[in-house]
């Protein structure tokens, strides 16, 4: 076992929307990303997508509704669900989703 240094991971890498994969259960990865501006709408056909909010704030986008997510927040996004994720300052943020599942999906 080695203790994960979550915010470690993003003290030299300037690059937003890059998940970096920390741990894999099973067949669940928990991947961790740094975001800032505004990722396109899309769909996951391979599985359910939780986001859980590590450092700053987002907001994650449905066609019918918008969530503010702020430090320590999370929300469940459902496969099949059409979404966005954005931000409008840096942030740090946890997935948590099915190893399999296209970490830059398709925009639809």
């Amino acid at each position: 076992m080695e203790k994960i240094q979550i915010f470690k991971i993003f003290e030299d890498k300037e690059e937003y929307w890059n998940p970096v994969e920390i741990a894999k259960i099973e067949d669940v990865a928990v991947r961790v990303a740094k975001i800032q501006g505004e990722f396109p709408f899309h769909t996951h056909t391979e599985g359910d997508e939780l986001f859980i909010v590590l450092k700053g704030e987002i907001f994650v986008d449905t066609e019918g509704k918008s969530y503010n997510l702020k430090e320590g927040e999370g929300i469940l996004v459902k496969k099949g669900v059409r979404h966005r994720s954005r931000a409008n300052i840096p942030s740090i943020i946890m997935l948590v989703e099915p190893e399999k599942l296209v970490t830059k999906p398709k925009v639809d």
